[in-house]
């Protein structure tokens, strides 16, 4: 009854933990979200909601699989237990949700959302859903070649045999390792009688004689795109984890070493105020010429330059905005505002600390672990097991917060580096300023990036999650593709990935040196 009840609290945390999840992803969309799209635009709101939760839902699944792995004693193999979770049909389904918002949902909603919004709505519906399809019938076609021409996985094993003899036989007791196979089999009861043949070796699987065959199996079409959607992830993922492992603590620091100090008085803030609205002014001006001479002339490089450089003063200026108001609270009770803002600062102190130890236990689990082989020492997969035997869902919950962090990571990641690719640079993600087309495109980037979350951390935790139903996914069928597998069998993407954490250790400090705090407007007087 025991292994009943565990099981039933594992399914009462799940709940609450998705209804936490849920509530929290309400939070970003409103904290993010542009004052234009209030009111409006509700069916991309319920995509991003709705795409956020089954990103964070993913990376709890696998402390969900560690703890559910454990419902049953260990004597009674999972297949018999009664009482654990269907954990492989349920990264199968969440898989499989994750892959068709990303590639179908997502992507309309975008469609639909960018267009004139003066429209009629049949037409937006329709032109969305043809983009849609198009794109989709391509990106099948694409995957059912594939998988056609290498969808097969290949597995190794190696033959051994062993012969028969009776019992009563005394030459039994000279046998070495095993029997000899008769010379000539002709029925299923040639037993072997002579010395000679009952001290065979091939039943050995290190002997010489052992031979290794190669046998192919076709899994289905389902493992396969999660196999070619993973490997888009890891390029995501190695690229915007890696810079985030250490940015995302110096930033965090960084935020609270440059906090604001102090309150200004009601007349620096008018007069800040005014020299924030009179660039605001020019600078909309600036851009009223600007288009105006698109307008006559047509779109040329200057003026796009032009319109370009007008739109980061017009972002910096906002920011200086949302500084001012940090140190000239507004409303009746502006001493508790500025005193729970303070205490923010220092939470961003404590978190970056955290993010600090998390980062450097990261980097030496991967080189413990990864780097090294055979393995130097399990690391946190001991201190996971240890803290399992404090009690069960302590090390579950630290593996949760080492799995978390990645994502935290992911996301600084994006924020740090995606105003440097050209497909990125559309999408940027500003507190109060973000519109609806970019909190769609992040978050099918986030949900693209926790594929690979998943997929690290059962491979580099392989000892923690073992006998786990994630750890059969990728560590059986999608190591072994034909053309795919050996990228993920040799650890390419994990080299990659410390690679760029190590790229990351010289780049960021040098570039937060060189680029100090730029003084806001108000300090500047520019005009």
């Amino acid at each position: 009854m025991a292994t009943e009840t565990y099981n039933w609290f594992l399914i009462i945390v799940a709940v609450v933990v998705s209804a936490l999840a849920l509530l929290s992803n309400v939070y970003v969309l409103v904290h993010f979200q542009h004052p234009d799209d209030r009111n409006q635009a509700w069916f991309p709101k319920i995509v991003v909601i709705t795409g956020l939760t089954i990103a964070v839902l993913s990376i709890l699944l696998l402390p969900l699989d560690v703890a559910n792995r454990a419902a049953c004693d260990g004597s009674i193999i999972e297949s018999a237990c009664r009482y654990t979770l269907p954990m492989e049909a349920l990264w199968y389904a969440t898989f499989t949700t994750m892959i068709i918002y990303i590639f179908a949902v997502i992507p309309w909603a975008l469609f639909y959302y960018e267009q004139d919004s003066d429209a009629p709505q049949s037409k937006k519906v329709v032109s969305a859903t043809m983009w849609t399809i198009s794109m989709g019938l391509v990106l099948i076609m694409a995957m059912l070649i594939a998988y056609y021409f290498g969808g097969e996985a290949e597995f190794q094993l190696k033959s051994v045999a062993s012969g028969m003899g009776l019992l009563s036989n005394s030459a039994l007791s000279s046998a070495t390792a095993c029997i000899a196979l008769p010379a000539l089999i002709t029925s299923a009861t040639d037993f072997s009688t002579s010395s000679g043949s009952l001290g065979g070796t091939a039943c050995s699987a290190y002997g010489a004689e052992v031979g290794t065959e190669t046998f192919a199996v076709r899994p289905t079409f389902v493992v396969y795109v999660i196999a070619v959607a993973s490997i888009v992830s890891w390029v995501i993922f190695m690229i915007y984890a890696g810079v985030g492992v250490v940015a995302l603590p110096m930033d965090l620091i960084k935020g609270f070493i440059y906090r604001p100090m102090k309150v200004i008085t009601k007349s620096e803030y008018i007069r800040c105020a005014t020299i924030i609205a009179r660039d605001a002014q020019s600078i909309h001006a600036q851009i009223k010429a600007v288009q105006k001479e698109q307008r006559e002339s047509g779109r040329t490089r200057k003026t796009k330059t032009e319109l370009h450089c007008l739109q980061v003063k017009l972002n910096d200026l906002e920011d200086d905005e949302v500084e001012l108001r940090r140190v000239f609270p507004q409303g009746e009770q502006r001493e508790a505002t500025w005193l729970m803002m303070v205490l923010g600062f220092y939470l961003r102190l404590f978190l970056g600390c955290l993010s600090v130890l998390l980062s450097v236990f990261w980097t030496t689990h991967i080189v413990l672990t990864v780097l090294i082989q055979p393995a130097a020492h399990p690391f946190l997969n001991s201190f996971f097991i240890w803290m399992d035997g404090v009690w069960s869902l302590f090390g579950t919950l630290s593996f949760a917060i080492f799995c978390f962090y990645l994502v935290a990571c992911l996301i600084k990641g994006n924020t740090r580096l995606g105003v440097r690719f050209i497909f990125l640079s559309l999408y940027p993600m500003k507190i109060g300023r973000t519109s609806m087309s970019s909190l769609l495109f992040n978050t099918g980037l986030i949900m693209l990036g926790c594929l690979s979350v998943v997929q690290f951390c059962a491979q580099v935790f392989s000892v923690y999650t073992a006998e786990t139903a994630v750890e059969g996914i990728f560590g059986g069928n999608i190591e072994n593709f034909k053309g795919l597998g050996w990228i993920f069998k040799y650890n390419i993407f994990i080299y990659s990935f410390f690679a760029m954490i190590c790229l990351s250790c010289l780049w960021i400090p040098f570039e937060s040196w060189k680029n100090e705090t730029p003084k806001k407007s108000w300090e500047t007087g520019r005009a």
